[in-house]
C-alpha cells in the first residue's frame, strides 16, 4: 500500500558560515528520525577544524556532480578521501574527534552530511570510520531509473557499508516520464535535488522535503519532463528519548553527562590541525 504524504516543505540554502552553504533538515523539526540531520552543503574551504563526536554516526555523501573532494580525517588515525560519488561514516559511538574539508580549497564539493541516531545500547560501542569509494557504491538499473544503494539495500543488492542502525539512503535519478516505486519502512521521506516529480499529487522540486504517513509500505514517484533527482531515505524509528548536547547526542541526561566526562578527560582522542602531511 502506498503511503500519503504528511507535509511538503520547499527549503533554501542559507548561508551558515563563511565558504558553507547548506539545506538543513532536523529531526527536531520534521518527522525523519532515526536520521536526526541532514544537511545538502556546498562547501569551498575548511570551515569547522578537529571537532568530537559522540553516540551517533556520521555520514557524508559527496555527489557525484561535486566538483571537489574532501579530506576526512580522525583521532584514531584513519585518512581518507571523499570523492564524488563516495561516502565516509564516522561511527562516532563513545566519542571521537574527525575533521572534514575540501581537497582543494576554493573548489566547491557538494555533498550530504547525515547524522543517524543510535539505540541506547548503542550509544557507547567502539568508534570506528568505515568507508566506500565511489566505484564501491552500488547501482541498481531499472527502466528509466537509475539507483544508488548509498545505505541499506535496494532490490536484494546491498550497500558496500552497513550501519548498527537499520536504514535505507538511496540517490535516484529518474529519466524523464519515469516511474518508481520504492518500498519503505515506518518513516519515509523524499528530498528532491534537481527536476520535477509528483507523489500522491503533490509537486516535488529541488530542495523540497516530502515525509510520509508511517502507514503503507511503498512510495511511488514519477518524474516530469525534466527528470527527476532526488534522496529517498527510509527507517524505523527508535522511539526512544533524545538528549542533544552540541555535537554529542545521548538518551538520557546521565549519559550525557558520561560523554562530557569522557570528552574532559581527553578520552575522545586527539587530533591536531591538519597540517598537510
Amino acid at each position: 500500500m502506498n503511503k500519503s504524504i504528511i507535509q511538503v516543505s520547499q527549503l533554501n540554502f542559507t548561508q551558515d558560515f563563511p565558504g558553507l552553504q547548506g539545506v538543513n533538515m532536523m529531526a527536531r523539526q520534521f518527522p525523519i528520525e532515526p536520521f536526526l540531520v541532514i544537511t545538502e552543503f556546498q562547501m569551498e574551504r575548511p570551515v569547522f577544524g578537529p571537532h568530537p563526536h559522540a553516540g551517533i554516526s556520521v555520514l557524508t555523501y559527496m555527489l557525484p556532480d561535486s566538483e571537489g573532494s574532501f579530506i576526512n580525517r580522525d583521532s584514531q588515525g584513519d585518512l581518507s578521501i571523499i570523492e564524488p560519488g563516495g561516502v565516509h561514516i564516522t561511527q562516532a559511538g563513545s566519542g571521537i574527534h574527525h575533521d572534514e574539508f575540501p581537497q582543494e580549497p576554493g573548489v566547491e564539493c557538494h555533498g550530504f552530511q547525515i547524522w543517524i541516531n543510535h539505540a541506547s545500547k548503542d550509544r557507547f560501542v567502539e568508534p570506528k570510520a568505515i568507508h566506500a569509494k565511489a566505484a564501491d557504491v552500488p547501482v541498481v538499473e531499472q527502466a528509466g531509473a537509475e539507483v544508488r544503494v548509498i545505505i541499506g539495500q535496494f532490490e536484494g543488492i546491498n550497500s558496500s557499508n552497513e550501519l548498527l542502525t537499520k536504514v535505507a539512503l538511496l540517490h535516484i535519478f529518474l529519466a524523464p516520464h519515469a516511474r518508481i516505486t520504492l518500498p519503505a519502512q515506518e518513516m519515509a521521506f523524499v528530498y528532491g535535488l534537481q527536476g520535477e516529480a509528483h507523489s500522491s499529487e503533490q509537486t516535488i522540486k529541488g530542495q523540497t522535503l516530502v515525509n510520509y504517513t508511517q502507514e503503507g509500505d511503498e512510495v511511488t514517484l514519477v518524474a516530469d519532463s525534466a527528470g527527476f533527482e532526488f534522496l529517498f531515505g527510509t527507517g524505523t524509528p527508535l522511539n526512544e528519548p533524545i538528549t542533544y548536547g552540541g555535537p554529542f547526542v545521548m538518551t538520557t541526561p546521565e549519559q550525557m553527562a558520561e560523554a562530557k566526562l569522557r570528552f574532559a578527560k581527553g578520552e575522545m582522542g586527539r587530533l591536531a590541525p591538519y597540517g598537510g602531511k
